[in-house]
């Protein structure tokens, strides 16, 4: 009897120690605050040393870069003068070179860092300029420079300096199937704002040119088959209060000539991808949303159509455009969802969105409520809600939370505890909620901060540390921006 006691004993202390092994461990956030001396602009890494800075502005109009750590922060005035304009570029990685316009000369200056040093290259009176990664090496560190028909590329070298490289090309890749890479330009309308020609320089020596007037375009292999096509988003506004309709087109080059499928519509509701695998480049700014795959490259679509909002998985295929039904987003989020951002997360999705209130609350609230309240004054107008689902890229979604529109101040996701997935941070008045989506389920912690303001912008990003990002929240005050940086234990 007493073995048979001894033996439960240490069968119940197996089992509490292996549900203890199985429990995801506890998430553990570093907050740090400080106070800024201007206005956050955009994050750099003009020392190309993997941890990023800040760019600010202070109230004289004077530019500032600043190195964050933990535990302190380092200015230096960017060598620009008073007032010179920043050219903004948007792209999915960290910039190496900052483009920036005399306010008076009207002289365009490229800035990096090497060590200790400040170097610089003025560009003239420049039409259009574009920071982007043209060379394709993974590093933010060129500039295509357009001056009416003529076009010059800068690049930043790991030495620091700045070079110009005549010939490098917006793409390389193999797009008639001889096993090398062809070069292709493109040239923007800047009226516009738009794709207006793309040229082609193949390897054998011939060209060929397109003429898309596209917004976005990228030149990536679709099916999987080492040659690539290029491919382009076309948004088309029925009206100024509806959701835009969206279609894809694929340009193949065969046997001398392009071959062009268009995709069917997709619309009904704004949709956006973060962390995808490729861009569609545009001339001021990159937007992700081609994922690839063992088949080749995929699109993510959403659709509303009544009260249902669904999934797709879009591809091209010899020639024609398939679609594929990944899911559908749940009917009650559905019926009032008018903004949807999805993440990837390992092989699930995060997915963020704002909803309106329920029809017959807005007319209630018209007929009667907006009446009432001069007799009232606690009634209130119903507000939409900021949801946050978790979703296995097949059916199964979990929620995270649903939350009033107004009391969500600002959201971010980035890679924080560096494992190479995003995790979700949101920011209330007085404390931000901190989630990851893993394995099906959600781990949170809610850590408390100084408190925001109540009204009031706050902006968001993440800034690379430390092999991490640390989500970043600045609120603009007019004697500079308190900053709250974010990020977990590893």
């Amino acid at each position: 009897m007493r073995k048979v006691f001894v033996i439960a004993i240490l069968v119940g202390i197996i089992i509490l120690i292996a549900h203890y092994l199985s429990q995801p461990k506890p998430l553990r956030p570093i907050v740090v605050t400080w106070q800024e001396i201007g206005e956050v602009w955009g994050f750099v890494d003009l020392d190309a040393n993997d941890n990023d800075e800040l760019v600010v502005r202070d109230k004289d109009r004077q530019w500032w870069w600043v190195q964050f750590s933990p535990t302190a922060v380092a200015r230096q005035k960017i060598p620009v003068p008073k007032g010179a304009y920043r050219y903004w570029a948007s792209t999915p990685n960290v910039v190496q070179l900052l483009d920036f316009e005399h306010p008076q000369t009207h002289q365009v200056l490229l800035i990096t860092r090497h060590g200790e040093k400040w170097l610089t290259e003025d560009l003239g009176k420049s039409g259009i300029v574009i920071v982007k990664d043209a060379d394709q090496d993974g590093q933010v560190n060129d500039v295509i420079v357009w001056h009416g028909q003529t076009r010059r590329v800068f690049s930043r070298m790991k030495d620091g300096t700045i070079i110009e490289r005549s010939n490098l090309p917006d793409f390389q890749a193999d797009l008639d199937g001889d096993g090398k890479e062809d070069a292709v330009y493109v040239k923007p309308v800047p009226v516009y704002w738009i794709v207006g020609k793309v040229c082609v320089r193949f390897s054998s020596g011939s060209k060929a040119s397109l003429m898309p007037y596209l917004p976005y375009i990228a030149v990536i292999d679709m099916d999987g088959d080492k040659v690539a096509e290029i491919v382009g988003i076309e948004r088309r506004w029925i009206s100024s209060i509806a959701a835009p309709e969206y279609c894809f087109h694929c340009w193949r080059y065969e046997n001398g000539r392009w071959r062009k499928s268009l995709s069917p519509k997709f619309g009904g509701i704004e949709w956006f991808v973060d962390n995808g695998d490729a861009s569609f480049g545009f001339p001021p700014r990159e937007t992700d949303i081609l994922i690839r795959d063992e088949k080749g490259a995929y699109l993510l679509a959403v659709t509303k159509k009544g009260r249902r909002v669904k999934v797709w998985e879009v591809r091209w295929q010899k020639d024609k455009w398939t679609k594929r039904l990944m899911g559908e987003v749940p009917k009650h989020i559905a019926e009032s969802a008018y903004l949807i951002v999805f993440t990837r997360v390992g092989q699930g999705w995060i997915m963020v969105g704002r909803m309106l209130p329920p029809v017959w609350q807005c007319l209630l609230w018209g007929m009667v409520g907006r009446h009432l309240q001069r007799f009232l004054p606690f009634l209130r107008e119903s507000q939409g809600h900021f949801f946050v689902y978790g979703w296995d890229g097949q059916q199964k979604w979990t929620l995270l939370g649903r939350w009033s529109n107004n009391s969500v101040m600002g959201f971010r996701l980035a890679d924080m505890d560096g494992d190479g997935e995003q995790e979700l941070v949101l920011a209330f008045p007085k404390r931000v909620l901190v989630a990851k989506f893993e394995d099906g389920r959600w781990r949170k912690v809610w850590t408390e901060v100084p408190p925001f303001a109540k009204y009031g912008m706050i902006g968001v990003g993440s800034i690379r540390y430390g092999g991490r990002e640390w989500a970043l929240f600045h609120q603009e005050k007019r004697n500079g921006s308190r900053c709250v940086a974010i990020a977990l234990e590893k």
